[in-house]
């Protein structure tokens, strides 16, 4: 039987309403305004640093929206 863990949290933010994140698969599913999207093979510390911070549009566009494949 696999483990599956995972974090949900919702964020007072215009651009990305909540985050799912899988601690096995490192799948990070976003809810973005357009859409959802499924961000493969994030590292936790991305995770992470996306609930640290101040803007969360912000964080998004510099070091996930371009560095990880995804499916919509």
């Amino acid at each position: 039987m696999r483990n599956n863990i995972k974090a949900y949290l919702e964020f007072d933010s215009s651009a990305v309403q909540c985050a799912e994140y899988s601690y096995e698969s490192k799948n990070l599913s976003l809810d973005l305004p357009s859409a959802v999207y499924t961000y493969h093979a994030v590292p936790y510390h991305v995770f992470n640093g996306l609930v640290e911070a101040t803007s969360k549009g912000r964080f998004f566009n510099k070091y996930i929206k371009n560095d990880f494949k995804f499916t919509k």
